[in-house]
């Protein structure tokens, strides 16, 4: 018996798929699971007869033959392959072709609608223009089936075939197929299926629903993070781990991987605090420098022209977070306790800081960096708007700031709900379907949002004559008029009812408890004129008129002193109890 010292000349990985492996001169990884960020193996050579080595040989010829003429039968019957091209095919995500659940050319087209309506208000996952479905499904099997999963917008049973297979194929990657490994092109997946999570079909027979998974596939993309140490530069990540004795050095990248990388991370940060955030939930992934870093490596040396919206994205986030910091300071009192003084100023300075720092950012980024970039915009009226809902509604926050500056961030947050419609509604018709869960988050919040604004200054006739630019500012927004054109364009999506695409109904909810409000305080100032004279005459006196126009760059800088710090006038229906924003994205306790 001869023995060979050498290993063989094919990979495992490439054996695996029966494709050829080829190698550079001096290289030790294969040319195939370099550029697929594989790990390449080359096992020795087992001792062997030599002939035996004959036989086998002809044997493998044989039955390759037999494989690729369809010939089942005869000596491949002796000789079958364990693992089958097909079986191999299905554990790695490429069986929806072969099951025949939707053809070649249905993926190409699904593929091209991602890229070309989808992709822009996604920039944390790109698939590069040049990629045919064939090569995405060869290269990246599981980013290949969420993205036939989210983009299928007709056909609601192939939808939940496809939503079935992403959560098997998930399922065997992460839970039960132990021989997977972490990868990156696992967390891309995740963060494709739920970055439009909101529109996901619910069984037969039962009304749609909320995004079930949402919560469950953005911890599990941001464990991968964790596990993969994407979150650290390449060279922070451990070379030598405490518990090995040996050192380890990871696989050198190519430096579209690393972007690939950057860019998911951002992304399940982004998806993280966005929602949580919005629905009051602890954001298990927020702002750091690091993220910052990666943002602005990517922004500089740009590989995709979203790549240059990704800083502003984070930075944007970073100045979120902070106001949710100050609506959840502890030394803040909540509302029906009494505060010093000392309270009131320290939550005035935190003010200013953070509504200077929005404003500077808004003029920096508006209208050039958000005309075109619908994502952005929609974070930058949802940021100003936000600082609105924690000074003017949030544990008597509003008892905290001088007459002056409320009636400055009441006028603050009219504009900016004016501004969030007029970019909302001149998307093209019927195109509403390609944003994300978080555009439709944000969208919902500002609706809402602009509600309550909208009722505060009509809740109090006296601060409108007071404050003429409050109702210029009302009469501007209209909201009326924005939720008839809301629900006008829901309608429009009637054919889409049962595919996860009607807001309908919710939207009259609101459109009817908007009225019901408005109506009742415009009732209320025909029917009692002369109560409302003498409440103006007090507040007047209080509190001289302050009839500057409002601009975006009003400093606030006021002095405060305690006798200014007197509740805010009128407004008793608006309460933060009010959760009208549950039923955003969650439809239960509506009926459809």
């Amino acid at each position: 018996m001869s023995a060979c010292s050498e290993r063989v000349k094919t990979c495992q990985t490439c054996a695996r798929a029966k494709i050829r492996c080829m190698r550079s001169p001096g290289e030790t990884i294969c040319d195939r699971c370099l550029r697929l960020n594989k790990q390449c193996y080359f096992r020795p050579a087992r001792m062997r007869q030599a002939w035996a080595k004959k036989e086998s040989r002809l044997e493998s010829l044989e039955r390759r033959v037999e494989e690729l003429l369809g010939q089942s039968h005869g000596s491949c019957s002796q000789h079958s392959d364990p693992d089958p091209p097909v079986a191999r095919k299905t554990s790695i995500g490429n069986d929806v072709i072969d099951k025949g659940i939707v053809s070649l050319d249905q993926a190409a087209a699904l593929l091209d609608t991602f890229r070309r309506f989808m992709m822009p208000h996604f920039p944390f996952v790109v698939v590069d223009s040049h990629i045919t479905a064939s090569e995405l499904r060869e290269q990246k099997p599981f980013l290949f089936l969420t993205i036939l999963s989210v983009s299928e917008m007709r056909d609601t049973d192939l939808q939940r075939t496809l939503d079935k297979e992403t959560a098997a194929v998930l399922s065997k990657r992460t839970v039960t197929d132990l021989s997977n490994k972490a990868s990156l092109e696992t967390l891309q997946g995740i963060l494709v299926a739920i970055a439009w999570g909101q529109h996901q079909p619910g069984p037969k027979g039962s009304d749609r629903v909320g995004p079930r998974d949402f919560s469950n596939y953005l911890h599990l993309a941001i464990s991968l993070v964790v596990e993969l140490e994407l979150d650290r530069p390449v060279e922070l990540r451990k070379r030598c781990p405490r518990m090995t004795i040996d050192t380890v050095t990871p696989i050198a990248r190519p430096i579209h991987i690393l972007r690939d990388e950057q860019r998911a991370v951002i992304g399940c940060s982004f998806l993280s605090s966005i929602a949580s955030i919005i629905t009051q939930k602890t954001c298990t992934f927020p702002w750091s420098t690091r993220l910052e870093s990666f943002a602005l490596e990517l922004s500089e040396k740009a590989e995709y022209p979203s790549d240059r919206s990704l800083i502003h994205l984070v930075q944007l986030q970073h100045i979120f977070e902070q106001i949710d910091h100050l609506s959840a300071d502890p030394n803040i009192p909540l509302a029906g306790y009494t505060s010093h003084f000392g309270d009131a100023d320290s939550f005035l300075q935190m003010f200013r800081v953070l509504h200077s720092q929005l404003q500077d950012y808004t003029a920096q980024l508006s209208p050039h960096f958000t005309s075109n970039n619908f994502i952005l915009a929609a974070q930058l009226h949802t940021v100003n708007l936000y600082l609105c809902q924690v000074s003017l509604f949030e544990k008597g926050a509003s008892a905290q700031l001088p007459y002056a500056v409320r009636v400055d961030m009441l006028c603050h947050g009219l504009a900016s709900a004016k501004n969030s419609f007029d970019s909302l509604l001149t998307v093209a018709l019927n195109t509403e379907r390609y944003m994300s869960y978080t555009q439709w988050l944000e969208t919902g919040f500002c609706l809402i949002l602009s509600c309550k604004l909208a009722l505060m200054a009509a809740s109090d006739k006296a601060m409108r004559q007071n404050e003429p630019r409050v109702q210029a500012l009302c009469d501007n927004l209209d909201m009326i008029r924005i939720l008839d054109t809301c629900v006008s364009r829901q309608i429009s999506h009637q054919p889409d009812r049962k595919t996860g695409f009607d807001y309908t109904s919710w939207l009259q909810w609101i459109q009817e408890w908007f009225e019901k409000h408005y109506y009742a305080y415009t009732a209320r100032d025909k029917g009692s004129q002369g109560q409302v004279a003498v409440e103006h005459t007090v507040v007047l006196a209080q509190h001289p008129p302050h009839s500057a126009p409002f601009t975006a760059d009003d400093d606030l800088g006021i002095s405060v002193t305690p006798e200014e710090l007197l509740p805010w006038p009128g407004f008793p229906d608006v309460l933060p109890s009010d959760n009208v924003l549950g039923g955003w994205m969650d439809l239960g306790v509506i009926s459809l």
